[in-house]
């Protein structure tokens, strides 16, 4: 993971808890440049300046509605990734909630450095870093809304699906059936690096940003 293209993504850590700030400052700062705040309004001066590429957020330090903190950070700095920090009990923060407000991942306070590496390494890859099924909840549910995909006015466009390769119709299948990169690789018996090369494709010929909207786009479709 370590090179120059991961030491370009900047990553703030933002926790008032110092031996956690410090504890995943250390983990990180191995591959990334990594800055940690112990205010949010410090916080979100300077991504306003920096304009990093994640923000890993600690909930205690917000003290109005989380998920409207959320979608300000993520309505003000266009292209941040955020990851949540959880909190010992289980049920502390609505998952649900956040990963439809944008929230892009969730670790746990004693998540270990090789789980934090890798779900960092995701989150700035364009992946997230949640419960598969609480992606395919959400998928469901957004899905049973017919308005949601068909309705609107920028919705699915039958000429643009035409514009895909045979291989990147087939990757976007699977992706709408909750497939990672990984189970795509393996199942097509190809290297993580094509099936990225397929999404990345995909993504701009249907305009779209990630695979959640790629799995939005495809539902009821397949």
């Amino acid at each position: 993971m370590a090179g120059k293209a991961q030491e370009q993504k900047t990553v703030i850590i933002s926790t008032g808890d110092a031996s956690l700030g410090d504890h995943y400052c250390s983990i990180l700062d191995k591959f990334y440049p990594v800055t940690v705040f112990a205010s949010l309004e410090e916080t979100l001066a300077h991504t306003r300046d920096a304009r990093p590429a994640l923000l890993v957020l600690d909930p205690r330090l917000v003290e109005q509605d989380l998920n409207d903190s959320v979608a300000d950070i993520l309505r003000n700095n266009a292209g941040i990734r955020l990851i949540v920090i959880e909190g010992d009990a289980d049920g502390d923060i609505d998952q649900h909630s956040l990963f439809k407000t944008g929230v892009h991942g969730f670790c746990k306070q004693d998540i270990s450095a090789a789980l934090l590496c890798k779900a960092v390494q995701l989150v700035l890859e364009g992946e997230y870093w949640i419960q598969r099924k609480l992606i395919t909840q959400v998928i469901s549910e957004l899905a049973r809304d017919a308005s949601t995909i068909t309705s609107r006015p920028d919705g699915p466009d039958d000429s643009l699906i035409n514009t895909l390769t045979p291989r990147e119709l087939q990757v976007a299948r699977m992706v709408h059936m909750g497939g990672n990169n990984k189970m795509i690789a393996r199942e097509l018996d190809i290297s993580e690096r094509p099936v990225k090369a397929h999404l990345s494709a995909i993504f701009r010929k249907l305009d779209i940003e990630n695979r959640l909207h790629l799995a939005l786009y495809f539902s009821g479709r397949t």
